[in-house]
């Protein structure tokens, strides 16, 4: 199987992990990276680091990893050039429309395709966001993003004993009660089981419902403290009163890079113009392994 190549324009956080992803992915090969001249220094790239995109050899598509205001002129030029993108504007409503439907007009003219919007948000929620809709057509959809800590109940947990950190989060459950979440960084010799009765005991924690996740590492976890939850509520004239959760949470740049992977997946086999994920059939996010993941998730 003929690996493609793909290069990323722009090397910030989404770009470095595109990067990653790539060099993970059996099925892709990093071509280069076009960075701003007098960039720091790369010496994990493994790959050539250019100005322009015209000095990298044999790319198949181009990971657009740009600043907002910079995205149309880099896609244009990419275009031109007969080079496939997948870039991640992070856009909604009428903005995306409105910005779809100018790339689209340069890839059709260029003959090329193009995915847009192909990140974390839009991009990977808005999959859900849609599946929950398609299953509770007449509903509504409640959005949490980025569930911050509870600093006095996060002190409080990391006071018990065999407890060498903690966090806690506060969350809404489908019900509509708040929930607390308790992640907590054991001592090697601390018993799990232990430790979650002597917290849900304490008199601080009694008024919610409070759940406690054992983690590797709460540094690491604060690190990707992003989350989201997604709820999705059937009307209440539709049969059994239907309702949806998705809950979540991780490394924003890291989730937004596999998208666009996938994304770049699907490239070779649409005509030219721009979709957005919502265009796609999802076995195409799958590239030449569509039925080994048919196989295993239908």
């Amino acid at each position: 199987m003929k690996k493609t190549r793909l290069a990323i324009i722009g090397l910030g956080n989404v770009g470095r992990q595109c990067a990653e992803a790539i060099l993970a992915d059996q099925a892709s090969v990093l071509a280069g990276v076009v960075r701003r001249p007098g960039g720091p220094p790369a010496s994990w790239l493994k790959a050539p680091a250019v100005s322009h995109i015209s000095e990298l050899n044999e790319v198949d598509a181009a990971l657009i990893c740009v600043p907002l205001d910079a995205v149309m002129g880099v896609a244009k030029d990419l275009l031109q050039s007969r080079i496939p993108v997948v870039e991640c504007a992070r856009l909604h409503g009428e903005a995306f429309l409105a910005h779809k439907s100018e790339i689209h007009r340069a890839a059709l003219h260029h003959k090329v395709p193009a995915v847009v919007g192909a990140g974390c948000d839009p991009g990977a929620l808005s999959l859900f966001r849609c599946q929950f809709a398609l299953l509770a057509p007449g509903g509504h959809t409640e959005t949490s993003l980025h569930t911050g800590s509870s600093l006095h109940h996060t002190l409080a947990a990391a006071d018990i004993k065999g407890v060498r950190k903690a966090l806690a989060t506060e969350r809404r459950s489908m019900g509509g009660a708040l929930q607390r979440y308790v992640y907590v960084e054991l001592e090697p010799s601390a018993d799990a089981d232990e430790v979650e009765i002597a917290i849900v005991n304490d008199p601080l924690f009694l008024d919610e419902q409070t759940l406690v996740f054992p983690v590797p590492s709460i540094a690491a976890l604060e690190e990707t403290n992003h989350g989201v939850m997604l709820e999705r509520h059937a009307a209440s004239v539709e049969t059994g009163h239907a309702s949806f959760l998705l809950e979540a949470r991780y490394d924003e740049a890291g989730l937004a890079a596999r998208m666009m992977l996938a994304a770049a997946r699907a490239l070779p086999f649409l005509q030219a113009g721009a979709y957005s994920l919502l265009d796609l059939p999802p076995g195409a996010l799958w590239g030449e392994q569509r039925a080994a993941a048919e196989k295993e998730w239908i």
